[in-house]
């Protein structure tokens, strides 16, 4: 029997345990009909979609390299990621390690069509997130301009009662000490032990130390000035510590400080996963080295890194993506069959949506509670009455109107049906992308690109596109290309070697290969 795990998550938006409660059920009942079993389960709560940065989700992706289970079921494909770029990335180290997730609600072949289908709906998923947070920024602005507080950890000093925020008089003590205390010459971690010897815990319960007191000291909350979304607001805060004080603090810490250089931001490699040697087929992942000119990223052989038994040498990062979007973009603009592709995508999505399991799932869930409401009411009226059936009732009572609010809102913004049409003028659209927009890349190779394989004089690329017309797609004009090397008009289709899952590829020969480091 083959193997899975569950993976749940709900954000902050409006969202309970009783959300985790649904996917949990949804993903359990598909196990239990494709006859997978379930070996574990992996819930983020409260957590967002827009980012990899999930406890549960993190340490899932870790237990996937021991070879436990095959599949990662989730409710709905944005339950994994919002991010089209973070799916693709976490999706690449799973197949790694021969792991597939799997949309309870969403089915989803392997065939070109459901790819490309995937593709889409992470699209739409990644849409739905920004207009999410758009709407609830204006929602957050509404209630920052009433004073009131909208949610999160509250801050050392301060409590929250009906919906103000107000000081916390025995730790608004404690706060002006540790400026005294800063300003007097006492060190950042001898004022950690003090507070600790003293029983004083963090917000978060933990003990103190030298950067939890570093980041008290540089908060500007206890000026009364908070910061969201690029705007001050001097009305929801109360001040605690005066601006002298804390412009004196902070001037002794830029003087003083001896924190590590800034976390440089990760560098994206569009091909990570995809990209493979031509000499040895291991992958080929990302490097970087220093040189005379500063750093230099590139592709190096796997096999090649750690296992010194590949002499492929490495390829300019910026080179091979380039020459890839380039060839990709060609052929999408002479490839027949997306029309095709554009036909099934939109026949499959709008079977997809008529069955509206979201939808139908959430009523089951309002029944479902009704139900138990309906008891408990025959329960009242027959005299039994406590504290727990009261505690019940109202448990049930907010859980109805959560769900009722849940109803409405998908009901809203259900997703209306799409034309081959539309589906079309989409994916062609991604011929005519910048090559500067990281993101539109991306998506260009996630969605198009199954695999490329890179030897010293040619590069086989495969397209998730079938050719069931039988004809060769022929790439023409790339002379307009510089940066595809040499001339590679004319080059045909060819079958894919050694039984590859992919049914077009298409063989660039004449291949020039980039300046290759040396050393590397």
């Amino acid at each position: 029997m083959k193997k899975a795990v569950i993976y749940a998550r709900y954000s902050s938006d409006s969202q309970t345990e009783q959300s985790i409660e649904g996917q949990l059920r949804v993903c359990k009942e598909y196990a239990e009909r494709e006859n997978i079993k379930i070996v574990d389960t992996y819930i983020d709560r409260a957590m967002t979609g827009t980012n990899d940065h999930r406890p549960a989700f993190q340490q899932m992706l870790q237990d996937s390299k021991k070879k436990g289970f095959e599949f990662i079921i989730v409710y709905k494909f944005d339950r994994f990621a919002r991010s089209r770029h973070d799916s693709a990335v976490n999706k690449a180290i799973l197949k790694k390690n021969g792991v597939k997730v799997i949309s309870a609600t969403e089915l989803i072949t392997d065939s070109p069509e459901g790819i490309i289908l995937e593709g889409i709906l992470e699209s739409f998923a990644e849409y739905y997130s920004a207009e999410l947070s758009q709407k609830v920024k204006r929602g957050r602005k509404e209630s920052l301009i009433k004073r009131q507080f909208v949610g999160g950890r509250v801050t050392f000093g301060y409590y929250v009662k009906d919906k103000k925020v107000c000081i916390n008089e025995q730790q608004a003590e404690i706060v002006k000490q540790v400026f005294n205390d800063y300003i007097s010459g006492i060190k950042l971690k001898d004022i950690a032990i003090k507070l600790n010897s003293q029983g004083i815990t963090n917000v978060l319960g933990g003990k103190f130390n030298i950067n939890v007191v570093s980041r008290l000291l540089r908060n500007k909350i206890y000026t009364g000035q908070y910061f969201i979304n690029g705007t001050i607001y001097t009305n929801v805060y109360p001040q605690i510590i005066d601006d002298t004080t804390f412009e004196k603090v902070n001037k002794m810490l830029s003087v003083g400080k001896h924190t590590g250089a800034q976390k440089k931001a990760p560098i994206p490699f569009l091909l990570s996963g995809k990209l493979v040697c031509g000499k040895c087929k291991a992958l080929m992942t990302g490097d970087s080295g220093t040189g005379r000119n500063g750093i230099h990223y590139y592709y190096k052989c796997v096999n090649r890194k750690k296992n010194h038994t590949c002499d492929k040498k490495s390829v300019e990062k910026n080179y091979i993506e380039n020459y890839i979007i380039n060839a990709t973009k060609l052929f999408l603009k002479n490839c027949k069959q997306v029309k095709e592709i554009a036909n099934s995508v939109a026949e499959i999505f709008n079977k997809e949506i008529a069955k509206d399991n979201v939808l139908t799932s959430l009523n089951a869930q309002l029944k479902d509670i009704n139900r138990q409401l309906n008891n408990l009411a025959n329960a009242i009226a027959n005299g039994i009455f406590s504290k727990t059936t009261n505690e019940k009732l109202n448990s049930l009572e907010t859980q109805k109107e959560e769900l009722e609010i849940k109803i409405a809102e998908h009901s809203v913004r259900k997703i209306k049906p799409l034309s081959s049409e539309s589906v079309y003028k989409f994916l062609i659209s991604f011929a005519e992308i910048d090559n500067t927009d990281l993101k539109a890349c991306q998506r260009l190779i996630n969605m198009f690109v199954n695999k490329v394989i890179l030897y010293d004089d040619y590069i086989n690329i495969a397209y998730n596109i079938s050719d069931n017309s039988g004809n060769n797609i022929k790439l023409e004009n790339v002379e307009d290309y510089t940066d595809l090397g040499n001339k590679l008009n004319n080059k045909k289709e060819q079958s894919e070697p050694n039984g590859s899952d992919c049914s077009s590829l298409v063989r660039l020969r004449g291949f020039e290969p980039p300046l290759f480091r040396t050393g590397t």
